[in-house]
C-alpha cells in the first residue's frame, strides 16, 4: 500500500516539476523557487521517518528540490560571460 501511495505522489509531483521548468523568465525563476523549497522542505521531514521508502522518495525529492533551485538561479540576460577569455593584457 505505501509503495502504491509513493508511486502516485511522486509522479504527481514529477508532473508540477515538469510544468515549473517549461515556464519562461521571470515566472521561470520565481515557481521554479518556490517549489524547489518545499520540495526540499518535504524531502527532509520525509527522511526523518526513518521508512527505507521514504528515505528514498525523501533523497529523490530533495535532488529535484535542488534542480529547481538551480533552475531558479539562472541568468535572465546572458549577454556577459565571465569565462570569456581575452588574450589582450589589462592596459
Amino acid at each position: 500500500m505505501k509503495i502504491l501511495l509513493l508511486v502516485t505522489l511522486l509522479t504527481v509531483i514529477y508532473q508540477i516539476y515538469s510544468y515549473a521548468v517549461t515556464r519562461k523568465r521571470e515566472e521561470k525563476q520565481r515557481v521554479c523557487r518556490g517549489l524547489g523549497i518545499v520540495l526540499f522542505s518535504v524531502g527532509v521531514v520525509t527522511l526523518v521517518t526513518r521508512d527505507t521508502f521514504f528515505v528514498f522518495s525523501g533523497i529523490f525529492l530533495m535532488m529535484l528540490g535542488f534542480r529547481l533551485l538551480a533552475h531558479s538561479l539562472d541568468r535572465l540576460d546572458k549577454k556577459i560571460f565571465i569565462d570569456r577569455y581575452d588574450d589582450s593584457p589589462l592596459d
